[in-house]
């Protein structure tokens, strides 16, 4: 009977390539992996940033290394998938190689498309913080800052004379009662002087110049000199207080538009400059982590893709070899499956049909080699009762001729010669009794039945007589029932049994297990017989269930030509995995769908 397409083969496949775990439906978690490091990275450096110049404390490296563990489980990932690559290639499995081609090239290309702009804008970070913090830049702020305090200075200092040499006697001249004509005099002294006030016991009592330049509150009693730098409305006064009799003079000088404002970024400007110089060096460090933290993940993510495309690639060319090479060891009844969208689909069908066609040619050569296999038993058979005939013919004829001429001697010869006669005679009805069992087996009454039972009642007697024999049934699913002839089946499992025994010559192991398999559209139970024997050659394997071939000096050459047949009467295959000195493994496929 031609074997059944095996599900169970498909499936090895699958499983195969389910360890190799193909990346593609990781891509997404991966991607949100070098989002989340991305993201934290950006955030992090820009912190960093606007504490800049100051350089970052201790606690600040905790969150660099917390968003190390992401890129981390990348590493790890990797590390996982090169591992398998290389023990692929340590196999010679097929694709692997083309695998290692691809993460070569993606990592190759990102490295193209990375590093050289990568350089480049490092490159520029560098020259940026190294510009700020250079000397030159440090001696320009603070020459700056130095040229608007000379400019300060020099006009505290012109105020301040006007207020001692000239005020006085212009008070004097003028006021309290003309305080324009008092200021119109000061300013052929100073003529950016703005204005004049005139203060007497905390209330103002004269003032001449602009308005915006007045005192907000009556200055405090002091002596002569400078009064604090006040800015208004973006206005920076610079004011000088002079005693005058009982009151006091406050000449106002009006500063360069946001001179206050300036001053203060140059001084900031300055002080920043003096501390990028140790800010810098610590920049490059942070500008190469960044870098890294970027750059690393993408490398990884390429090499991931990489095996990803890989695999995408090579699955179906290595589904299509694997199941070249079981064809190639006689198992037609491996097929596989079509996915949707792959464009290997024509190609997997078309091999399908192929295999089709070849397992029709080979059913019908089966079905020829069976006809030849019955004219084969016929002439065995034959042959089997001929070489019995003739010493019962030879027997017979002596004992009637002495019965003629001397019946005393045929007397003496009698009881050995019916004794020779009912010897062969049991030896033909054996024969006949095995061909008969072999060739009119009924056809099996299938009902519903455990197989864990079926397998114990079968053991049980031999599990009995033979001590030196472990058997093991623990691999048969409790619960499992299959639509058999239980008598039928008991006395196939009875015979693989015995051959079993008689292998390992009564001592050894015996291990059965079932499987559920599918193929196609069919579920089948597998069942499996292991045994410790010395294993049987694959020339042997190929004839073992051919009728009347033995290699037991006293067997009839039909236990598993019977064993066989019961299968095949289920919609069933048997065949045999064995290597010698490795045990023999015969595998039972019953269908559950009838």
């Amino acid at each position: 009977m031609p074997s059944k397409p095996s599900l169970k083969t498909a499936s090895r496949k699958n499983k195969a390539a389910g360890r190799r775990r193909t990346p593609l439906s990781d891509l997404p978690s991966v991607a949100i992996v070098y989002a989340l490091t991305a993201v934290g990275v950006f955030i992090y450096a820009r912190d960093l940033l606007r504490s800049a110049p100051e350089l970052p404390q201790q606690e600040a490296v905790l969150p660099l290394i917390l968003l190390g563990i992401l890129p981390l489980s990348l590493f790890i990932i990797f590390i996982i998938r090169i591992r398998e690559l290389v023990i692929e290639l340590r196999r010679g499995r097929y694709g692997s190689r083309l695998r290692l081609r691809y993460v070569l090239l993606f990592v190759a290309v990102i490295m193209a498309a990375a590093i050289p702009e990568g350089l480049v804008l490092t490159q520029l970070s560098f020259s940026a913080v190294t510009n700020s913090a250079s000397e030159g830049m440090r001696q320009g702020l603070s020459g700056a800052l130095d040229l608007v305090t000379s400019y300060y200075e020099a006009d505290a200092a012109r105020l301040e004379s006007l207020s001692k040499n000239v005020l006085p006697e212009t008070a004097e001249r003028y006021l309290p009662q003309s305080p324009a004509r008092a200021l119109e005099t000061l300013k052929k002294y100073e003529p950016r002087l703005d204005a004049l006030e005139v203060w007497k016991s905390g209330s103002r009592i004269a003032f001449a110049g602009d308005g915006s330049a007045r005192l907000q509150s009556p200055p405090a009693p002091a002596s002569s000199g400078p009064l604090p730098i006040v800015t208004l409305g973006g206005t920076t006064w610079l004011r000088y207080l002079e005693p005058w009799k009982d009151c006091a003079l406050v000449l106002s000088l009006r500063m360069p538009a946001k001179f206050d404002s300036n001053v203060g970024t140059l001084s900031d400007a300055n002080r920043q400059a003096s501390l990028m110089k140790a800010f810098s060096e610590y920049w490059k460090i942070l500008i190469l982590i960044v870098y890294i933290y970027l750059l690393l993940p993408l490398l990884l993510i390429a090499a991931l893709l990489g095996l990803a495309a890989a695999d995408s690639m090579v699955e179906p060319l290595a589904s299509l070899e694997r199941a070249a090479r079981s064809v190639a060891s006689g198992d037609f009844g491996v097929r596989l499956l079509v996915k949707p969208g792959d464009e290997s689909g024509r190609l997997i069908s078309s091999f399908n049909r192929m295999l089709d066609e070849l397992g029709r040619s080979r059913e019908g050569q089966l079905r020829q080699g069976k006809i030849d296999a019955w004219q084969d038993i016929a002439q065995r058979l034959a042959h089997e009762l001929k070489n019995p005939l003739t010493p019962i013919r030879l027997s017979a004829e002596r004992v009637l001729r002495l019965s003629r001429t001397d019946p005393a001697r045929a007397q003496e010869i009698l009881e050995p010669s019916m004794v020779a006669i009912v010897s062969e005679v049991e030896g033909m009805t054996a024969l006949l009794s095995d061909f008969r069992s072999f060739a009119a087996l009924p056809a099996p009454e299938r009902e519903w039945a455990e197989l864990r039972s079926i397998v114990e009642e079968s053991v049980a007697p031999y599990a009995a007589s033979y001590p030196d024999v472990a058997f093991s049934v623990d691999g048969v699913a409790p619960g499992l029932s299959l639509r058999v002839d239980r008598a039928q089946l008991e006395r196939a499992f009875s015979n693989l049994i015995a051959n079993a025994i008689d292998a390992m010559q009564g001592k050894g192991r015996i291990e059965i297990l079932s499987d559920l398999v599918k193929a196609s559209d069919s579920r089948y139970c597998r069942i499996s017989v292991r045994d410790s024997g010395p294993g049987i050659s694959k020339e042997l394997a190929e004839k073992i269930f051919a009728p009347y071939f033995t290699t037991k000096e006293a067997g009839t050459g039909l236990g598993l030509s019977i064993v066989e047949r019961i299968v095949q009467d289920h919609g069933g295959s048997i065949r045999c995995e064995s290597e010698p000195g490795l045990g023999a493994t015969f595998l039972i496929d019953i269908p559950l769908d009838r």
